[in-house]
């Protein structure tokens, strides 16, 4: 089996997985997202990222400013979102590990949201915004696994995108 093909049947488990085993709560949010990079790229650019968007003053949108690093290592990174409008608070974990292959990176994200407010911003555009905003989109072998089922906001999600 081909490094690609091993790559794709993983993802697709995966997702398979996830999609039986997630839950209906609106204030979480699960996605996967998959990489032909070592994690430590993946990690890097979601920190610089979030030091970029660590202001009060937001940029293009309310989803843009008000980040921080809450807990960091080297597979693992955790950021408190401070919604400037409603004062939600979202906690977004990313969790990396390296599948069998070292050049690949397995990100799985879990958003969850500790206000009962149901303001914007959207958890999904939260997360898509700080992978989007990093670059990792465009990244080597960019997949992202999620779905209205592991991501009820996905569903309503109009996320800023710069291009």
């Amino acid at each position: 089996m081909t490094v690609r093909a091993l790559f794709t049947t993983s993802a697709l488990l995966l997702q398979l997985l996830l999609a039986a085993t997630s839950a209906a709560d609106q204030s979480t949010c699960r996605g996967i997202w998959l990489f032909e990079l070592p994690c430590t790229e993946p990690i890097s650019a979601l920190m610089n990222q979030v030091n970029d968007w660590s202001s009060d003053k937001c940029q293009d949108s309310q989803e843009k400013c008000m980040y921080e690093i809450t807990k960091e290592s080297s597979t693992y990174l955790e950021i408190k979102h401070t919604s400037r409008r409603s004062h939600k608070i979202t906690l977004i974990s990313f969790d990396l590990n390296p599948p069998a292959v070292p050049t690949f990176c397995k990100m799985r994200v879990v958003s969850t949201t500790t206000s009962p407010n149901e303001v914007t911003p959207n958890d999904y555009c939260l997360i898509y915004n700080l992978i989007n905003g990093s670059g990792l989109t465009k990244a080597r072998g960019y997949r992202e696994i999620c779905n209205k089922q592991m991501c009820p906001s996905k569903q309503s999600a109009t996320c800023y995108n710069e291009e």
